[in-house]
């Protein structure tokens, strides 16, 4: 978990690592982690973003070299985020 707020191009934090030296785990957890941010729906301070725009800002981090694009991919190919739909 210490690593998934790392960018894969190094303009994350707290490390500013690259994608070599982020875990595998991390990156996973990157990817849950920003789909969840943007579609929770009990943050008194933002509205929820519905699924498939939570996905279209993932392909654009994917595509902008900060999160793992094949990760990506088997996040939304198995469906994963369908279990936390309400």
């Amino acid at each position: 978990a210490w690593a998934h707020h790392e960018k894969l191009d190094g303009t994350g934090y707290p490390n500013g690592l690259t994608a070599e030296a982020i875990p595998m785990q991390s990156k996973m957890m990157a990817i849950a982690d920003i789909y969840d941010a943007l579609t929770a729906w009990d943050r008194p301070y933002k509205k929820a973003v519905p699924a498939e725009r939570a996905l279209d800002i993932l392909h654009e981090e994917a595509h902008a070299g900060h999160i793992d694009g094949q990760l990506l991919e088997v996040f939304v190919q198995s469906r994963i985020y369908l279990l936390t739909a309400r």
